[in-house]
């Protein structure tokens, strides 16, 4: 849809969406500029609905959170927060449980093939496996999602179908997703949809993180190691109560969907290019020569290969297909001057497949991130996006990736005989056909 836009109208639009009133950029130049001119206190798009849904459940949400807040409230939080995300030593901790949970999901492929070894669609799977990795960090706890015949009634089903009708209903609902937002005036049936399944969602991710907190009141040692995410930021006393919270179970939140879709794609970018997955299983196992051994922290600083594979899926299909901005002040972006006030729109998808910063976009090549010569410019490649704004979870997610397909490439042969599979544009985008894989054990 973008790429039409582009062809016929240039490489800067002017559009309505929905109630607003937006630029449209396609140019890597653009988005440098944008970032470089977005000040202290970032104003991205507002989520709408779910600062709506917050305000009305106050006995939940004390305040609204990193996915709402803007400005001097969101950048306190973020100042707050990071320091446990975003420092390495910090998510390394957690590369031996991490591993324990990619190990559960593949003993559950051997287990869910069918007589010609394929799983029919690993996107459900893949859903249980992140929930089940990113609770393990924000809580220390094992939800147990990854257990055979998981009955729907379960507090991780009901988690994860709450997560995914939320981002459906997102879709159908915001103002910059082109709707006009008539929830604001009347409870529509969509928002209906949305309140019940954030209902069910907050009630059993606040059962887990009191939980966290009733063992934080009872620990005589608050040794950092033996504290979840949520411990550790309260023993700090870097955050209230409240926020901690709520970090907490927006983290849960906005790690499964995104992560999920993320792994499925790029096991089918190594699915469909044979070479590019045995050399990384030549990697591997020079590592790891034997399937019990586990990734050490000096093992993943070494397995670039593996990087620069989980770099080119997200190159190829960005999960996340841009970002947004209100300008603080005038800048000038592919020639105009653009005012103060506008809502500026950037596209990853253009810029990411762009010949004039990638050789060969379309193609699947990990290897033009082990070269200096063909490494692309800044601003380029930017799937966490960039600067204060840029995605508070990158590093658990690149190690949750790391982990998973280690495991699962050491123990099979990843195959895919089927249509080609594309992107339904969401607010995370998704995968357009079944992710059925054909998994035979090396």
């Amino acid at each position: 849809m973008n790429r039409d836009k582009r062809k016929r109208l240039g490489d800067i639009i002017r559009e309505k969406l929905g109630p607003i009133d937006a630029v449209l950029c396609f140019r890597a130049e653009d988005l440098q500029e944008l970032l470089r001119n977005e000040g202290a206190h970032p104003h991205r798009i507002e989520f709408s609905t779910l600062k709506a849904y917050r305000e009305s459940r106050n006995k939940w949400f004390k305040t609204s959170g990193l996915l709402v807040e803007q400005g001097k409230e969101w950048h306190d939080l973020r100042t707050n927060t990071q320091k446990h995300l975003l420092k390495p030593s910090a998510i390394r901790a957690y590369l031996n449980p991490m591993q324990d949970v990619s190990r559960d999901l593949t003993l559950r492929i051997f287990d869910m093939r069918d007589e010609n070894k394929e799983v029919p669609d690993m996107l459900p799977e893949l859903y249980k496996w992140a929930l089940e990795s990113v609770s393990l960090v924000g809580l220390d706890t094992r939800l147990g999602s990854l257990q055979k015949d998981l009955p729907p009634e379960s507090d991780g089903m009901q988690m994860i179908n709450s997560v995914l009708t939320q981002f459906e209903c997102m879709n159908k609902l915001e103002p910059f997703a082109g709707n006009i937002p008539f929830w604001k005036l009347f409870p529509t049936p969509t928002w209906r949809r949305f309140e019940k399944a954030s209902d069910v969602y907050a009630k059993i991710a606040f059962k887990y993180i009191n939980q966290s907190l009733q063992r934080l009141k009872e620990m005589d040692d608050t040794d950092d190691k033996k504290l979840t995410l949520l411990q550790a930021m309260l023993a700090k006393k870097d955050l209230s109560v409240p926020d901690a919270m709520v970090f907490v179970a927006d983290m849960l939140m906005a790690g499964i969907d995104t992560t999920s879709h993320t792994v499925g794609f790029l096991l089918y970018h190594l699915a469909r290019n044979r070479d590019k997955q045995e050399k990384l299983h030549q990697e591997i196992t020079k590592f790891l020569p034997s399937k019990d051994l586990k990734i050490t922290s000096s093992i993943y600083e070494e397995m670039r290969y593996l990087k620069a594979c989980i770099k080119e899926s997200m190159r190829l299909n960005p999960v996340v297909g841009g970002t947004a901005r209100t300008l603080v002040k005038d800048a000038v972006l592919g020639g105009y001057k653009i005012p103060a006030g506008t809502m500026v729109f950037i596209s990853f998808e253009e810029i990411f497949a762009d010949e004039k910063y990638f050789k060969n976009p379309n193609e699947y090549l990990p290897e033009r991130w082990l070269n200096k010569e063909e490494r692309p410019p800044p601003y380029s490649f930017t799937p966490f996006g960039f600067g204060p704004r840029s995605c508070i979870g990158k590093r658990l997610a690149e190690l949750e990736m790391s982990c998973f397909l280690t495991d699962v490439i050491r123990n099979f042969k990843v195959e895919y005989h089927y249509e080609d599979i594309g992107m339904y544009k969401r607010i995370a985008n998704t995968p357009d056909k079944p992710l059925r894989f054909r998994f035979v054990e090396r």
